[in-house]
């Protein structure tokens, strides 16, 4: 360097070019930060799509959960009836045949668990009036020993020597005793058709209060307004939806839809839908046959259907009498008649089959226009998403028959239960034996209450002592201040006659209940407490009771439920080993839906080992769970599954059974938004 170059001109040069660089850093840092304001305003504004996306998706799932309740409380009342119709078939082929001691015993004296048909299991003629099982039957009584037994009158004595006082006296004897005879006589024909009347008109109460519960729920999920309907706690399922998805998003999203620039739509598939056109009722023609007497001397049984009063007058006098003299039956006279209300809740139905083609799910559509940070002037940015879920897995109920088509009102094709009364129609016959109450114990079965081992399936049958008291109330009307019960009850003791127990074991689950239908293990505690408190906001009519599983009796044993029905048989040793066909482990219930190996697995294969089993049952829990299985393993009932839109619109549906593929009657609509 030079001395001109050491100048102070020189220096002072260099100086002011120290400047020229803060000038492009600033320049630079402006443009950088326009950069990560654009990159953070991206990302905020994807999660914040997303995150509306998901809060969607929680809301349409907290719907369908809520929907998916309803369907299961509907499919276990439904079962409930099934149960019902159980209890009278088993009261009428093994309480009503357990009198035949002579040339065709019951298998229940004879010891035999075959699963061969029994010889009088097609066509029973109900008879109750027997030693030793019936406790205020007299000594020596045979009227059911043998079908269409013939006891000839007893001489009557003439008087011969009419001087002698003796001869007086013997004919008056013969003529007590004559009498006697014959009114003891006629009482028979009473008795047995008081005992048929009585069971077949506690199936009818018990299944038409069932049905009301079910269509009470059925209109709740179908007529509300905006996709609303309430849910098990009397609560509005929109707002428990919109509280959902409001929790979930994030502050932009919020303050967004906060300040009204949001928007929330729910849609129910099932709104609008009459509850019997996706729901529609199985009405169903059972009968009975029971012995009476006949009006020729002696005491000569006579097999007639139910929808006959007895032949003797005398029969009939005794069932118009009040306890304890007579039966006080008077007013079971007019049910007598099948069709009697055919129109009505009092028809016979075995419950409801459900139309695959009215699919249940729920849709949520929502719109926000969040700001986002870098965004301080102007209107946000309009996002919006959709979403749908819908409750599987479950099984209301097996369709009457196996197949439905799209459009048909009921299902069509062979018989699922082939065992089942024949469904009500104009070309139903009286002689046809399909509607003596029957049923499959397991699918495929052929002979049902008709094989000796069905009849024989209960240990204790040949030591039991019945009373007639036990039965006097099953006739009465359920109502909310009577026991409401249709099983044996003697009305004081606490727990019911032995007669009971048995009945409970009868009905409980077996094979064709559990392939068919969602059985709720524990309904008195996940469900009944629920459903009773809210009834009539629900849609229940006010004066129909709602009650817990049979076995129940509203006062002394408020609460039961399946499990326990299950336990008592098993505690007690009634349904016979040789009997396959029972269900014995609570845990097998749980033959819902559950996840295969992988997300979104819907198959059922090898690897779903938890099947019918449970590693922790909620037994020694204070808050019980559904399907009493808390963890490691299967479910029971409905669960629920996101579904896309495009699913929802497919024409290629395989739900009919083999009916051709074709889409559901009530897909969402595409010219509003859905």
């Amino acid at each position: 360097m030079t001395l001109a170059d050491r100048s102070p001109r020189r220096w002072k040069t260099l100086l002011n070019n120290r400047g020229q660089a803060a000038i492009f850093i600033a320049l630079i840092f402006n443009v950088l930060f326009v950069f990560f304001a654009m990159a953070i305003n991206i990302a905020l504004v994807v999660h914040d799509k997303i995150n509306l996306q998901n809060s969607a998706d929680l809301a349409a799932y907290y719907a369908a959960a809520k929907q998916a309740e309803m369907l299961n409380v509907i499919a276990h009342q439904n079962y409930q009836i099934r149960q019902s119709y159980k209890l009278l078939a088993w009261r009428y082929h093994v309480l009503g045949t357990m009198g035949l001691y002579q040339q065709e015993p019951s298998p229940v004296w004879t010891g035999n668990v075959s699963d061969t048909e029994y010889s009088q299991g097609r066509r029973p003629s109900l008879c109750v009036t027997y030693k030793p099982t019936w406790q205020e039957v007299p000594d020596n009584e045979n009227l059911c020993n043998r079908p269409n037994l013939r006891i000839p009158p007893l001489p009557e004595v003439k008087v011969i020597a009419g001087f002698l006082g003796i001869n007086h006296g013997i004919a008056a004897l013969s003529r007590q005793l004559r009498l006697q005879f014959d009114i003891q006589c006629q009482r028979l024909g009473a008795y047995n058709w008081w005992f048929a009347m009585s069971i077949l008109h506690a199936y009818r109460l018990d299944q038409r209060n069932r049905k009301q519960v079910i269509y009470g729920i059925a209109k709740n999920l179908s007529g509300g307004k905006d996709g609303d309907f309430l849910d098990l706690d009397g609560s509005s399922v929109a707002a428990g939806a919109r509280q959902t998805f409001l929790k979930n998003l994030t502050f932009a999203n919020r303050q967004s839809f906060e300040t009204g620039g949001g928007e929330f739509k729910m849609m129910n598939s099932l709104e609008g839908i009459d509850a019997k056109e996706w729901l529609p009722e199985i009405p169903i023609t059972p009968t009975l046959i029971y012995t009476d007497v006949n009006n020729e001397p002696g005491c000569n049984a006579d097999s007639q259907p139910i929808s006959n009063l007895p032949q003797r007058p005398g029969a009939r006098d005794v069932l118009n009498q009040p306890f304890p003299q007579g039966l006080q039956a008077s007013n079971l006279f007019v049910w007598k008649d099948v069709n009697v209300l055919a129109d009505s809740d009092y028809q016979f139905s075995i419950g409801v089959e459900k139309n695959p083609w009215y699919m249940p799910y729920m849709g949520i559509r929502v719109k926000t226009t969040p700001r986002e940070i870098f965004f301080p002037f102007g209107s946000g940015l309009e996002m919006s998403a959709r979403s749908f879920a819908k409750p599987f897995g479950g099984r209301i109920g097996p369709w009457y028959q196996s197949r439905w088509d799209r459009g048909s009102k009921t299902s069509t094709g062979d018989l699922v239960d082939g065992l089942m009364a024949p469904r009500v129609s104009g070309t139903n016959s009286a002689d046809d034996t399909r509607r003596l109450p029957n049923y499959s114990r397991y699918p495929g079965d052929t002979l049902g209450l008709a094989s000796n081992l069905a009849i024989n399936s209960l240990a204790g049958l040949a030591s039991l002592g019945i009373s007639y008291d036990s039965y006097k109330n099953i006739k009465e009307d359920i109502t909310t201040g009577s026991p409401n019960d249709i099983l044996a009850w003697d009305g004081g003791s606490g727990t019911g006659p032995e007669v009971r127990n048995f009945e409970i074991a009868a009905l409980a689950p077996d094979l064709f209940d559990i392939t068919y239908y969602s059985i709720e293990p524990n309904f008195s505690k996940n469900y009944f407490e629920k459903l009773k408190a809210n009834k009539t906001a629900l849609g229940i009519p006010f004066d129909t009771p709602v009650r817990p599983d049979l076995g129940h009796n509203g006062s002394t044993i408020p609460d039961y439920s399946v499990q326990q029905q299950m336990a008592l048989a098993k505690s007690r040793g009634i349904q016979k080993n040789e009997a396959y066909y029972f269900v014995r482990d609570k845990t097998h219930l749980l033959t819902a839906w559950l996840p295969g190996v992988g997300a979104y697995n819907y198959e059922v294969d090898e690897s779903m080992k938890n099947f019918g089993r449970c590693a922790m049952p909620d037994d020694a829990l204070k808050f019980k769970n559904p399907g009493s299985c808390v963890a490691g393993g299967g479910r029971t009932g409905y669960s629920v599954k996101m579904v896309s839109r495009d699913a929802l619109l497919s024409a290629q549906h395989k739900i009919g059974g083999g009916a051709a593929p074709s889409s559901i009657l009530n897909p969402p609509k595409t010219n509003d938004g859905w």
